[in-house]
């Protein structure tokens, strides 16, 4: 495990860094649209035009990756999210937000195809789980700094969305300084996204739900917690707590994949993920000390699971795919993601509050079922 990490952990840093930006960006861009009282259709709508772009990210990505390699990939990626997250607070409407939103999702869907293709074939089946897992507690960590962020100014001017870029532009140095353990250039291996589910039925499943999963805790979390009318550094702890929660079970479950199998590992999580999202159903409307407990169980149940589907994806691949299978899982990953916003956007319209948990119930749900697929 040493060796792999010694390869990779620049890399490890660097996602840190980025899901730091990330995370403000996300939740500032839902408090922005509240204040601007745009309707919880047109904010789903936006937040799910990120993962259009996120989607097509992943067709590109082999190409360039292969022509540019990682390094330069990466770091002109990075810095492309930087500009399009300033634009935001400069312009604030539905619509440049969405078209926005696309150039975002596709520009972090090429960085995140080259970190994870680089810490893939770095780490052998034997330490994956427990690699991949340190590379989201770091996005983790990332994520609950974010929210301490979201308190550093006033959502209504450009001074969050500059800090945003900013913090982007840092997230490209690690990787400048990693130049010596970049893998070679991709060779030319045709993505086939069709032949990644079948060479891993369950992980692809898995990999979709948690996007979907994911979409509808950072995209729609902030909006929860606005409507069930938390204040804004209310807002930062709720959200702060689920990123500890996963966090803090990330590296157990990786270890625990490892050691017992992946499909087991997400059997239970996913059903602990429904039980967590049913409690938060059912603490919604009560005071807000005691929704806390749910979304940080929310967070340490359902958060790990791209980290475990998409490790269990890797162990079935060949060396010499590996940036095709990781382009073809984070498109997997964005095509859940823009089911999420869309669903909850719709169950908040038609069942109010509470209608954040029982979407996230039913996608774990779909995640215990798909641990009955094959490979």
């Amino acid at each position: 495990m040493r060796t792999a990490l010694k390869s990779v952990w620049l890399v490890i840093v660097a996602a840190g860094i980025v899901q730091t930006a990330n995370g403000l960006q996300t939740d500032l861009l839902g408090l922005r649209a509240g204040l601007e009282a745009f309707p919880a259709w047109a904010l789903g709508v936006i937040m799910a035009c990120y993962y259009i772009g996120y989607s097509a990210g992943p067709l590109a990505s082999h190409a360039i990756v292969a022509r540019m390699g990682h390094i330069a990939s990466i770091v002109i990626f990075t810095l492309a999210a930087a500009l399009v997250i300033f634009l935001h607070g400069i312009e604030v409407t539905v619509v440049a937000w969405s078209a926005l939103r696309v150039a975002s999702g596709f520009a972090l869907a090429i960085v995140f195809v080259g970190y994870e293709s680089w810490i893939n074939e770095r780490a052998d089946n034997r330490v994956r789980g427990r690699v991949f897992s340190l590379y989201l507690v770091s996005q983790m960590v990332g994520l609950t700094l974010a929210q301490l962020l979201l308190n550093a100014g006033n959502p209504r001017t450009p001074i969050l969305f500059a800090l945003s870029a900013a913090i982007f532009v840092v997230g490209a140095v690690p990787i400048w300084f990693a130049r010596g353990r970049a893998p070679a250039k991709a060779p030319p291996v045709p993505f086939n996204i069709i032949a990644l589910m079948r060479l891993s039925p369950m992980g692809a499943a898995a990999t979709a739900l948690s996007g979907v999963s994911w979409a509808i805790v950072f995209t729609f979390g902030p909006v929860y917690a606005q409507r069930a009318g938390f204040s804004i550094s209310e807002i930062s702890l709720f959200m702060g707590v689920a990123m500890v929660g996963g966090a803090l079970m990330q590296f157990p479950l990786g270890w625990l994949s490892d050691a017992i199998g992946r499909r087991a590992t997400i059997f239970f999580m996913s059903l602990g993920g429904v039980a967590a999202s049913l409690l938060g159903l059912w603490l919604h409307a009560m005071p807000h000390v005691y929704q806390y407990l749910p979304f940080a169980l929310i967070g340490a149940l359902v958060l790990p699971l791209y980290g475990l589907g998409a490790a269990h994806t890797n162990d079935h691949v060949a060396p010499q795919t590996r940036v095709a299978a990781a382009a073809g899982l984070v498109l997997l990953f964005g095509l859940g993601s823009i089911l999420g916003p869309l669903v909850v956007g719709s169950a908040i319209t038609t069942l109010g509050a509470g209608g954040f948990f029982v979407v996230l119930a039913g996608v774990m749900g779909l995640s215990v079922a798909a641990c009955a697929l094959p490979r």
